[in-house]
């Protein structure tokens, strides 16, 4: 026995056709078919990025960071090296751009054990209102712009001669998931996500196949159920404590 049971794209498409009783059991669709669910269970999942944090899709990343220099480019192309740390024992580049930064911190690896310290997380508005942008120093502070084709961390203070030897910076980040191009790739899902693909893939194709409204309707309200329990069970299972951020504030009472 095992655990470990999956799908792959065209398992998760050719079952998605049976639940619209457009396909028969035993056949397999036909490349235009194919193609065409394809491209929906693509852009399915494209959104679904956006449905709240993954949580395997959460990494964290080291950002080398130098001297003298303010802004980095995550993703894409023109990436400076971004580094998965939960890679055992070796360091892989990744040039997927980061949707979102959750948490940061910079790690002092000329000292041993290494030191952590916090890094501040900044809106636009709050790094835009700083001082000297261009001043170098021990970075305290950062700034995640997110762009259609990468993201832009912007750093402060900007890394002095000390930061780039000595530290590294290091980004809790939602990544984006993987894109479905070939017939035995397997969704970058967990298992138990995989009857959510099926049902809401059928959702997507629904009216393309001219299924009964009665019949959409069911397969709707499937599709929401099965992603709703998996959306609600798939969260942080620690508590999040919230307090005022007095940074911005303007009273002269001390605190």
């Amino acid at each position: 026995m095992s655990s470990s049971f999956t799908v792959s794209r065209d398992q998760v498409i050719a079952l998605a056709m049976r639940k619209l009783g457009v396909l028969e059991l035993g056949d397999t669709p036909d490349a235009a078919s194919i193609t065409n669910a394809s491209l929906a269970l693509n852009l399915l999942i494209k959104s679904m990025a956006t449905e709240g944090l993954k949580l395997w899709k959460i990494q964290e990343l080291v950002i080398p960071v130098t001297n003298n220099v303010t802004t980095y480019v995550l993703g894409g192309p023109s990436s400076v090296p971004m580094y998965d740390s939960f890679d055992t024992g070796l360091l892989t580049a990744l040039t997927d751009k980061p949707l979102k930064m959750i948490q940061g911190w910079y790690r002092n690896t000329s000292v041993a054990p290494v030191i952590d310290v916090p890094l501040q997380s900044l809106s636009k508005q709050e790094y835009n209102m700083l001082g000297s942008k261009m001043s170098t120093g021990v970075s305290n502070s950062v700034f995640y712009d997110l762009k259609q084709n990468n993201g832009i961390l912007y750093v402060y203070l900007t890394p002095d001669s000390y930061t780039a030897t000595n530290l590294q910076i290091r980004l809790v980040c939602q990544m984006p998931m993987q894109d479905l191009l070939r017939a035995q790739d397997i969704p970058d899902f967990p298992n138990e996500w995989m009857n959510v693909l099926v049902w809401n893939l059928a959702d997507q194709l629904s009216l393309e196949y001219g299924v009964p409204a009665g019949n959409r309707q069911e397969i709707a309200i499937r599709a929401k159920m099965y992603k709703d329990q998996l959306t609600d069970w798939d969260v942080e299972a620690y508590s999040t404590f919230f307090q005022p951020d007095i940074r911005m504030s303007t009273n002269n009472r001390g605190y």
